[in-house]
């Protein structure tokens, strides 16, 4: 059987010889050795790698490539198994990248308004949210099933979005929050502490500025710049409203500018 030094094998495969060579340390392929210690890698040894990078494609691991390739360890139907569980794990990679484009799409539709102004606004239906809460003015809450989730809520930033929600009787409360479309799409987990927010009639107050201080935070204040466009308006809020962050606009020292908004569900 006609045998290749690894340069020509490598070429005639569209690899390098690292690989080759990363794989013969690890024990998937095993050239000839010459007498003057060359390698030569017969012909035969092309399937091998051919199913090797088909496995490692499919999003296994080496290990698990070197086990089912080199060691037979696998029973029937197991290596179909595996395949089935790495596809599964590659869609969900896929679905992630396609609600990470549109989550940009949406970002970018969004600030169109605020390129020659710091603020706009519209009403309109909102959709179903799920808020997490996470911290109030000062610490993190104290509730077990909170940090179930933060790690996974987390790993779903920037379409799971920083939130503050602030209650009819100015109690904040800082978390995250998402559509509910997008946590059932993404398999994002949810348990009792999650609540939902239904959809309502909603005031959205864009804004690309500097934060608001938190005594301004509430629906009274005379100062707040979204509650003086709804008291414009002649609209009244209607209970607990939430203030997202979308993006940083700018980052000194110790201010910070951001593109947001605020949710106001307004009487109908």
């Amino acid at each position: 059987m006609k045998q290749y030094r690894i340069g020509d094998f490598a070429r005639y495969l569209g690899v390098t010889p690292d690989l080759l060579k990363h794989y013969e340390d690890l024990g998937i392929i095993r050239p000839k050795r010459s007498e003057s210690g060359y390698r030569y890698y017969p012909f035969q040894t092309t399937m091998l790698l051919i199913e090797c990078i088909r496995l490692r494609n499919y999003g296994m691991t080496l290990r698990e490539i070197r086990e089912i390739l080199t060691l037979h360890s696998e029973e029937d139907g197991q290596v179909a198994l595996r395949l089935e569980e790495n596809v599964s794990h590659l869609r969900d990679e896929m679905l992630l990248d396609e609600a990470l484009m549109e989550e940009y799409r949406r970002f970018r539709e969004w600030k169109e308004p605020l390129q020659d102004r710091d603020q706009d606004w519209d009403i309109r239906w909102g959709r179903p949210m799920c808020f997490l809460p996470h911290t109030d003015r000062d610490d993190f809450l104290h509730d077990g099933r909170i940090y179930e989730l933060v790690k996974d809520w987390m790993s779903f930033i920037p379409i799971v979005k920083s939130c503050m929600r602030v209650e009819q009787s100015g109690q904040v409360t800082w978390g995250f929050v998402v559509q509910e479309s997008d946590l059932q799409r993404l398999r994002i987990p949810v348990n009792g502490v999650v609540e939902r927010i239904p959809p309502s009639k909603v005031f959205y107050y864009k804004f690309r500025g500097e934060l608001i201080r938190l005594p301004e935070e509430h629906a009274d204040s005379r100062s707040h710049p979204a509650f003086r466009q709804l008291r414009a308006l002649n609209l009244e809020p209607a209970g607990t409203y939430y203030r997202t962050t979308l993006m940083p606009a700018d980052w000194q020292r110790d201010i910070i500018y951001q593109y947001g908004y605020y949710a106001v569900p307004i009487r109908v």
